[in-house]
């Protein structure tokens, strides 16, 4: 997928971090932009969402890329994630590629044993939930 080094930071919580990413995704995606421009960040949780870690590095083409170097890095353990991609979002229905690239990140975590619960694009101004885009009256947290 991607032949040129992939630099991934990250995050671990502490037993005193009570964040719960099946509750409250979007504080993530609101804070996405803090990590910088153009950047991919995944929170890894358990089962019932705690927060455990976070990864970050630079948006790779294709964005889904720099999902398995941040799994490698920050998210071993983890059965659920988030990502939160800064990338362009226009208003109106999702793009037609939406749906593949969607499937190819999923397909990526759960080669770790992850389920990529979903993928949020976040922009200057507007951020989609790709789950609630292809998906809109699914369950979002669907961890097994």
């Amino acid at each position: 997928m991607n032949d040129k080094l992939i630099v991934v930071e990250g995050y671990v919580a502490t037993e005193k971090d009570k964040t719960n990413l099946r509750k409250d995704p979007w504080s993530f995606a609101l804070d996405q932009r803090a990590f910088g421009p153009r950047r991919l960040v995944v929170a890894f949780a358990n089962r019932r969402g705690r927060f455990l870690s976070l990864a970050h590095s630079r948006r790779t083409v294709p964005f889904e890329a720099a999902l398995a170097a941040c799994i490698e890095h920050s998210g071993q353990g983890a059965r659920a994630a988030v990502a939160f991609c800064d990338e362009r979002v226009k208003e109106g229905p999702p793009p037609p590629e939406l749906a593949a690239r969607f499937a190819s990140a999923r397909s990526i975590a759960g080669s770790y044993g992850i389920h990529l619960v979903d993928w949020i694009a976040c922009d200057d101004q507007l951020f989609r939930s790709t789950r609630f885009a292809l998906e809109p009256d699914s369950t979002w947290w669907d961890v097994p």
